[in-house]
């Protein structure tokens, strides 16, 4: 029968580690299922976490990309969730699932608790720091691992050939998406050259930082690639913190007006690669009535604000009458 998903149990994995990793696990629990598995495992006086990565997403290879990183940065003293190898030394192997090769990768546990509501300027401002001293970091990582790197073909045309087909009954929509889409590529092929290219974390918001003792650590690394690294800015300056973030970042790093210029342009690509993920690649494995979630709708609303604030496409359902 062909598979789409699995999810092996906790105890399979916790067998998995033993014999890989050479640890004796007391306990191990899925803590989450959604794109990836991520386990917790315990050991006598230490936890870890362990991800599975989908099947057809990263190789293997691409995920030593990551671990090589995380161990960069752990050499240049930015507060991470260090990776555990293998007994053989490897730092990701793969697990043979019912779908396919899975990628899977061991890192230590980071202590303390996600930043919860309310939030104030300092954490921000922090956070700022953080992102910047990642950045930092990222000007001398080499490897010679290959991880895909994200220009306007896998962030942007990828997503828009899964998208419009799906949004032929709303046609509306399916004509906005096209015509933010093209501006969208016009306008960062014509700054692409003054932008600020390199590694990037790939998913900065609250979900990937944790609160520490020692301030905050950074973590979730299944999204870095190389790409335009300006694009990390964008969620959290989407925010009411913007202004506390950017001045945290830019205390430790620069930002070119060119980066500035893309800014709005990177949001609305990173709106249309959101929503082709939640109305087309979530439903395959979720089922249709994930769609019903509300994502889409917050999606389309972000696109159609976008429209609105960049001047650049008209709101079809305010055109007259031809």
């Amino acid at each position: 029968m062909p598979t789409l998903r699995s999810v092996p149990t906790a105890d399979g994995i916790a067998e998995l580690v033993h014999r890989r990793y050479d640890l004796e696990v007391t306990d191990c629990v899925l803590v989450r299922s959604f794109v990836n598995e991520v386990y917790e495992i315990r050991t006598t006086g230490r936890r870890f976490v362990f991800k599975l990565y989908h099947h057809g997403g990263w190789t293997v290879d691409e995920v030593c990309w990551e671990a090589e990183l995380v161990e960069h940065l752990v050499a240049n003293a930015v507060p991470v969730a260090a990776v555990v190898p293998m007994s053989s030394g490897e730092s990701a192997g793969e697990l043979e699932a019912a779908e396919g090769l899975r990628p899977f990768l061991l890192s230590e546990f980071v202590e303390g608790d996600k930043p919860q509501k309310p939030f104030d300027d300092d954490l921000y401002r922090s956070y700022g720091r953080l992102l910047a001293r990642f950045h930092d970091a990222g000007d001398t990582f080499r490897t010679d691992r290959f991880r895909r790197p994200f220009g306007l073909r896998l962030s942007l045309d990828e997503p828009m050939s899964r998208l419009l087909p799906a949004l032929q009954e709303q046609p509306d929509d399916q004509q906005l998406v096209e015509d933010l889409g093209r501006a969208a590529r016009e306008h960062l092929c014509a700054l692409t050259d003054r932008m600020d290219w390199g590694v990037r974390h790939g998913d900065v918001t609250m979900d990937n930082v944790h609160r520490t003792v020692d301030g905050l650590v950074i973590h979730d690394f299944d999204l870095a690639h190389v790409g335009w690294r300006v694009a990390d800015l964008s969620s959290c300056l989407a925010t009411p913190f913007a202004d506390p973030f950017l001045a945290g970042y830019l205390e430790v790093r620069p930002v070119s007006a060119a980066d500035l210029a893309a800014l709005p342009w990177l949001r609305v690509v990173e709106s249309i690669e959101n929503l082709a993920f939640h109305l087309t690649d979530k439903a395959i494995w979720r089922g249709t009535e994930s769609i019903a979630e509300g994502w889409v709708e917050q999606g389309l609303a972000e696109l159609r604000s976008s429209a609105d604030r960049l001047g650049s496409v008209p709101r079809h359902d305010t055109l007259p009458d031809t």
